[in-house]
């Protein structure tokens, strides 16, 4: 079983909310939405929930994807874990991977709560 399928499987046992966004320059956002619909058949759009597009001169080089979740507890090993106390106040834990947030979007997770 790979990560994102044991850490889809943590989520579902402990019955846990979680939110992912994605976080980029605009040029960088629109591309990641086109891939994002087009992969997944959805209708994201940049003004969406979970999606923060940033200004041109922001210093942000690529995208990022971060998942966020309240209860660490058994969490798989493999992904680091950092306390979440600047994005999201109401979850605890975050984690940036942009593969693993990848293959939880093939498993049926999507920008916003799930």
């Amino acid at each position: 079983m790979g990560i994102a399928q044991q850490i889809d499987y943590f989520f579902k046992s402990t019955g846990q909310t979680v939110f992912i966004e994605a976080e980029a320059k605009e040029s960088r956002m629109r591309n990641f939405i086109a891939e994002y619909n087009s992969r997944l058949s959805e209708n994201l759009n940049i003004a969406d929930e979970g999606i923060i597009s940033l200004e041109i001169d922001a210093n942000k080089w690529g995208l990022e994807l971060r998942c966020y979740f309240n209860d660490r507890n058994g969490f798989p090993g493999g992904v680091q874990i950092t306390s979440n106390r600047a994005y999201r106040p109401e979850y605890s834990y975050r984690f940036n991977d942009v593969d693993v947030i990848w293959d939880l979007f093939n498993l049926g997770y999507r920008i916003g709560i799930n």
